[in-house]
């Protein structure tokens, strides 16, 4: 944010970045494109709801995780609803959510190019693992 602190677009338009958690944030998505964004912040020690409109986003927390109240991929389809530009692909954001489909992706990649060209480390996928 401090980079782009009093700085213009075409000399007229300010630059305003905000930060972010998915735990900080709620989003409604309308099919008509219409969308809301609230982001809760601290204002004088007290936690109030902002809301915004922002132009784009750059995501740089995992969208999914196994602790407690750690699953933000309805942000994540919300901001694609939305259609709020994303500067990294809200697809593979989405994709990086589950692991083995990532890996999966990846072999195939694998069996396209070749070993040579794209070496893999080999790895067991076990969908239901029973003993």
């Amino acid at each position: 944010a401090k980079y782009f602190k009093g700085k213009k677009i075409h000399g007229e338009i300010d630059i305003k970045v905000e930060q972010a958690e998915f735990s900080d944030l709620n989003l409604v998505a309308h099919a008509n494109g219409g969308f809301s964004v609230d982001m809760e912040v601290l204002r004088n020690g007290v936690k109030v709801m902002r809301s915004l409109k922002p132009d784009f986003v750059l995501i740089r927390q995992h969208a999914f995780s196994m602790a407690r109240n750690g699953d933000y991929r309805s942000l994540v389809i919300g901001l694609q609803y939305a259609g709020i530009p994303s500067v990294n692909s809200l697809h593979s954001v989405y994709n990086f959510c589950d692991k083995p489909w990532v890996f999966a992706q990846m072999v195939r990649l694998h069996k396209k190019l070749g070993t040579e060209e794209f070496p893999l480390i080999d790895q067991t996928f076990y969908p239901n693992h029973k003993e």
